[in-house]
């Protein structure tokens, strides 16, 4: 069964050691994504929409470099400094699903920066090589 495990380097590096993105198998699972360029300096400060884009953006990257795409997604997990974002979030997400949007949870939570106002991670399922 093949196995990645993967931190890309368009990616922020990760402030701890961790993966950022995990395949086994047909399964991929990523890390938490933030709304952090390659530089690690945060997108979109205090703009929900512009921070979600970014978020997705990222996602996608991970997704990319072991071979999925946001059509494989199962489930995601969205973490939001303060649900009133959740509007916001919520019109931007849909716009990357196109109406095929997975199972999700969406939850308050601290996040690890305060100009930080969402991470998302998500499951995928794609085809064995």
């Amino acid at each position: 069964m093949k196995e990645e495990r993967l931190n890309p380097s368009t990616l922020p590096k990760p402030p701890a050691f961790y993966c950022q993105v995990v395949r086994k198998g047909g399964l991929v699972t990523t890390a938490g994504m933030v709304s952090q360029n390659a530089d690690g300096e945060v997108v979109g400060e205090g703009d929900i929409e512009i921070q979600t884009r970014q978020v997705l953006e990222n996602l996608k990257i991970a997704l990319g470099e072991v071979g999925a795409s946001f059509k494989d997604i199962v489930k995601t997990t969205i973490f939001l400094s303060d649900m009133t974002y959740y509007k916001g979030m919520n019109t931007v997400f849909n716009e990357y699903f196109e109406g095929k949007t997975p199972a999700r949870s969406t939850v308050q939570a601290g996040l690890a920066l305060p100009s930080l106002l969402v991470e998302i991670e998500a499951i995928a399922v794609i085809d064995e090589d």
